[in-house]
């Protein structure tokens, strides 16, 4: 995944790169290996499908060893969420089936389909999650860019005043840094993450071009990430 040097400051204004990510989904060397990222979203929809989450990690087994077994198969295109979401629907299937029958979930997958409100919402929170332990990562590795600190607390319901998360980062790192740095660290760790969402999607899309890209950052609602930032 990137690094701080994915964003760029382009006459004066943040950018980010949709397509710098060369990693699709159809790429993989590893089917099961590649969709353990999405384990989250898979199990809430599985667990929202079969009422239990036992019953969900059961069914998650199944679909990880037909993965295993097979790969991707003959069904490596398209859209990586539309792959998944008709593998937890088989998944569903053959894990309550093979229940006895007294013990069987009534299981509606009627209204789990590729666009579902819900599959939509689990998965955008599944990516989210994604960038934000990327950005985290980030900070470890390069504490003296605490990117990760400051976009939380700037983003939170409560937003931390840059004074505060001044006082924050010298308590939590042991590095000083005054209020304007937090003001110049805040745009470079929004661009920072608006780039790690861009190489997330990107990467669950098959051969994306730049429009494939924005068309999925606006369709999953992840655009307010992008807001100030050229692309």
């Amino acid at each position: 995944m990137s690094d701080i040097n994915a964003a760029k400051t382009v006459t004066g204004r943040s950018t980010v790169n949709l397509v710098r990510s060369s990693h699709p989904w159809t790429e993989a060397d590893s089917a099961a290996g590649f969709v353990l990222r999405y384990l989250v979203p898979m199990r809430r929809q599985l667990t929202a499908i079969m009422g239990a989450s036992e019953l969900a990690d059961n069914a998650l087994k199944l679909l990880l060893a037909h993965l295993v077994s097979v790969g991707f198969g003959d069904h490596k295109r398209g859209r990586l969420r539309d792959f998944l979401i008709r593998g937890v629907r088989s998944a569903a299937k053959t894990a309550a089936n093979e229940l006895p029958e007294a013990k069987r979930p009534v299981i509606d997958l009627e209204s789990v389909t590729l666009e579902s409100k819900e599959w939509l919402t689990f998965w955008r929170e599944g990516l989210l999650e994604r960038a934000w332990r990327s950005l985290e990562r980030i900070e470890h590795a390069h504490p003296e860019k605490p990117f990760y600190t400051i976009l939380q607390g700037a983003t939170s319901s409560t937003p931390k005043t840059p004074s505060v998360l001044a006082a924050q980062i010298a308590t939590e790192a042991g590095i000083q840094i005054s209020e304007a740095k937090v003001q110049e660290l805040l745009v470079e760790a929004r661009t920072t993450f608006a780039q790690l969402i861009a190489d997330e999607v990107a990467e669950t899309l098959e051969d994306p071009s730049s429009e494939d890209v924005k068309r999925e950052i606006a369709l999953l609602g992840l655009g307010k990430a992008f807001a100030g930032i050229a692309v």
